[in-house]
């Protein structure tokens, strides 16, 4: 009998999850969406340093965005995964 935790061939070593991107941060990068490669379910704070990363010209704005997970503004310790809908929202000013 094959031991099924020991098969996780079934299991994706990486996730790709999709993040869209409004105003500003879209016209940074150029694109409406995004997609980034994680090592299965990560944080938001994880995600937000890959996107960093693979798109430095928004470093300006990194402690300015919001992270919306599934139409709700999150914690930088909330889990997601590639299931989830992510969205980078600009700061916002209020007058």
């Amino acid at each position: 009998m094959v031991d099924k935790l020991k098969l996780r061939s079934d299991i994706p070593d990486n996730d790709k999850i999709k993040v869209r991107l409004f105003a500003n941060l879209r016209e940074l990068v150029g694109e409406r969406e995004i997609t980034i490669t994680v090592p299965g379910s990560v944080t938001v704070s994880y995600l937000n340093n890959e996107i960093l990363n693979k798109y430095p010209q928004l470093k300006s704005f990194s402690n300015k965005f919001v992270t919306s997970v599934n139409c709700k503004v999150t914690t930088g310790d909330t889990v997601i995964t590639s299931s989830d809908e992510i969205a980078l929202l600009p700061p916002v000013s209020g007058g």
